[in-house]
């Protein structure tokens, strides 16, 4: 908090949130994560001090940082249902994680048993290409299925590594931004988003999420590269 904090405090100095500082506003926001309770903290003390600071010369300008600096605040993403469970006969569980995949923003950690949905893969590249950093890791046997396409994201340069155990890697999750875990038995699979009973589940637990990102190194510094 303490860094956004600062940002806050520097754009207050004019009261004009310029591009450079709403984009490191942003990056502390997406990297470091807050929990809800603390963005509304957050959100208080910039009207506490934007009310202090205000006067009749100042007060447009005052008005016009803290409706742009409450917004940033309150963007959780397009998703704005965290912690929840979805369940293939009653939710489209390729749009759900297609959707998580769009609103990344700066990273994403992949560990799938297996990718061959190309709509996903596409979402994947899409992310690549606008600068989102990616990481993938996959089983070693799934990777010359038929449809995979792993070599497809492989080649479009975001780095690949896969197990060199004779056990299968059969994780199935979905890191975002630090921010966001997206997991469950859903494979990224064109057979389980239309014929499978499946689910994924969502959360925003900064516990879980973190569990996960330290199970994505411990995965990352094993494994070999593709």
């Amino acid at each position: 908090m303490e860094q956004v904090k600062e940002i806050l405090d520097s754009s207050m100095v004019d009261f004009f949130l310029s591009k450079e500082e709403e984009s490191n506003l942003r990056i502390a926001l997406a990297t470091h994560y807050l929990s809800p309770k603390e963005r509304v903290e957050l959100t208080r003390y910039a009207v506490a001090k934007a009310s202090d600071r205000a006067n009749e010369k100042n007060q447009s300008y005052v008005f016009k940082w803290l409706k742009k600096v409450s917004a940033i605040l309150g963007d959780f993403g397009s998703d704005a249902l965290h912690n929840n469970a979805y369940f293939s006969h009653t939710d489209d569980l390729r749009e759900r994680v297609v959707s998580i995949i769009h609103n990344s923003r700066l990273q994403m950690e992949i560990s799938l048993f297996t990718i061959s949905d190309n709509d996903i893969a596409k979402a994947i590249t899409e992310a690549h290409t606008r600068g989102v950093g990616i990481r993938v890791v996959t089983d070693d046997e799934k990777v010359m299925d038929r449809g995979s396409d792993i070599f497809r994201l492989k080649h479009e340069g975001i780095p690949v590594k896969i197990d060199t155990a004779s056990s299968l890697m059969h994780h199935k999750f979905l890191v975002v931004d630090n921010q966001k875990v997206l997991t469950g038995s859903y494979n990224w699979t064109r057979s389980a988003s239309e014929i499978n009973n499946e689910n994924i589940v969502v959360t925003d637990n900064a516990r879980i999420v973190k569990a996960f990102s330290e199970e994505f190194e411990r995965l990352w510094q094993q494994m070999k590269d593709l």
